[in-house]
């Protein structure tokens, strides 16, 4: 396994296709035998299909023999396989090289995430992971709440007060509250 950042070089992998029993254990296999490590994964099912998607890192060879071994996993796995190695790491000009992350805790609301987007947009923030979850809190009175949670870099004039005022007053809106403030992350395990 690679031992300094230098070392290593980040990559995605989605498989697609018809849902079938070990289908996450199949992707987590091809990458550890390449040598890979998994920092995130999603796995879902929607309806008859499935998606797996995971965030990888490995040495530069190893994830050059993940892109030329990918056809083996399309065939194992009958799914759709997109496999994107990361040549370097970018910043485009005028943001921040960091990354920052907030979560915010809301009713079931539709129009929540276009209002967010909206704002990251306001105030010239570059969205690079989202992830949102609609989920039911049993109880007497069974309700649905969501929880979205960002990944962003910020430009290099940023008002991060007026921000969050802002946030907070969004939040507010669809009857929640911002759950973890604007801060900065180590990247996009941070949501996990």
């Amino acid at each position: 396994m690679p031992n300094s950042s230098s070392d290593i070089q980040h990559a995605a992998l989605w498989l697609i296709g018809p849902d079938m029993p070990g289908l996450l254990r199949l992707g987590a296999r091809y990458v550890a035998e390449r040598n890979g490590n998994i920092d995130k994964d999603i796995a879902d099912k929607f309806g008859e299909k499935a998606v797996v998607f995971m965030s990888i890192t490995a040495a530069p060879a190893d994830i050059d023999r993940m892109d030329r071994d990918k056809e083996q996993l399309k065939k194992i796995s009958g799914c759709g396989v997109v496999f994107q190695p990361m040549r370097e790491p970018t910043v485009p000009p005028g943001f921040r090289p960091e990354l920052y992350g907030f979560d915010v805790v809301t009713k079931d609301a539709v129009g929540l995430v276009a209002q967010l987007t909206a704002l990251l947009d306001e105030y010239g923030m570059l969205l690079v992971g989202h992830t949102g979850e609609r989920r039911l809190i049993p109880g007497p009175r069974s309700v649905y709440e969501a929880g979205q949670k960002f990944v962003v870099m910020l430009p290099a004039e940023f008002d991060h007060l007026a921000f969050v005022r802002a946030l907070d007053e969004s939040a507010k809106q669809f009857g929640g509250m911002i759950k973890t403030p604007l801060r900065t992350v180590p990247g996009l395990l941070w949501w996990w």
